[in-house]
């Protein structure tokens, strides 16, 4: 009897605790699947931005799974202003065909997981094969493409619509609506591109408003002009008191040279009168000896 009682309490006890139940996945609300060839680096940027149902029970765990090759480069969350918080996650861990990251969601947010993947290049033909492996069932799923500015010839297998967004941006854009979890979703993307520039770096940046002298932060010459002008005044009268000085100093030095000459040269004693007493030559204008004083006899 006692063994009796024993073995339905536990199997009860199995039965209620909860590892003995096998958790369901969750479902993914909403799942928004881009991918932006040649974007900023000679690769395909993936971009994943998914949420979950408004019904769903917080937290849960939420586990993707990524090409092997693929090189992970960011996870976030959405908050209220648009802008993107990093998010702490686990892994990517390497599996046989596919490494895993593993999120905690916390909040009904929206979550954005980014990360690059090789493209075939054969000459001016780029290729890639997409594959969304069905992790969860999803009430809606779109994929986006956003091709480079330059490129010719794109198709796509499934075939997706073509459009242009505002600013001239060619999209290929498929709504697959309800997805299935366990069933794989293959793409397989095409064009023509003869030259190796990225989208990233071929975006102009355009001002939201007109430029004009009113605009904040915006330097214009007129504004500065009369001080410009100031300033030039000011050097060329700085530029022509130094100069005229410099000029007048050395018309100066030339003047005070030429009266050294000229006095030297009458110092000289070029005269041809002798003095009769001790024979010193005299100079030009001399009436009396310089060495003994006597009074010279001039020339007739």
């Amino acid at each position: 009897m006692h063994r009796w009682l024993a073995g339905i309490v536990l199997m009860g006890a199995l039965f209620s605790s909860p590892s003995a139940h096998a958790q369901t996945p969750p479902a993914l609300g909403s799942l928004q699947i881009q991918l932006w060839p040649e974007y900023d680096q000679p690769s395909m940027l993936v971009i994943y931005d998914f949420k979950l149902p408004d019904d769903a029970q917080l937290p849960v765990g939420v586990s993707l799974r990524l090409p092997k090759e693929a090189s992970l480069v960011a996870v976030a969350s959405q908050a209220a202003d648009g802008s993107l918080l990093n998010t702490d996650y686990q892994g990517p861990t390497a599996g046989d065909s596919w490494q895993t990251i593993s999120i905690q969601i916390q909040s009904p947010a929206i979550y954005h997981v980014e990360y690059y993947q090789p493209m075939s290049k054969q000459a001016a033909v780029r290729s890639f094969a997409y594959v969304w492996p069905g992790d969860y069932d999803v009430s809606d799923l779109t994929i986006n493409v956003r091709l480079p500015l330059d490129a010719t010839n794109a198709t796509s297998d499934p075939a997706m619509q073509a459009s242009k967004s505002s600013d001239g941006t060619p999209y290929l854009r498929k709504d697959f609506g309800t997805w299935t979890s366990g069933e794989q979703l293959s793409l397989q993307l095409t064009y023509t591109k003869t030259s190796d520039s990225l989208t990233a770096s071929q975006q102009d940046l355009k001002p939201s408003q007109p430029l004009g002298a009113a605009t904040e932060g915006r330097v214009m010459l007129s504004n500065y002009l009369p001080y410009i002008v100031g300033i030039l005044g000011l050097a060329l009268i700085v530029g022509g008191s130094v100069y005229f000085w410099q000029s007048s100093r050395g018309r100066a030095l030339v003047r005070e040279r030429r009266h050294r000459r000229a006095a030297e040269k009458d110092d000289r004693p070029d005269s041809e009168v002798y003095c009769h007493q001790c024979g010193t030559r005299a100079y030009a204008g001399d009436r009396f000896c310089r060495v003994c004083g006597t009074k010279l006899r001039q020339p007739e």
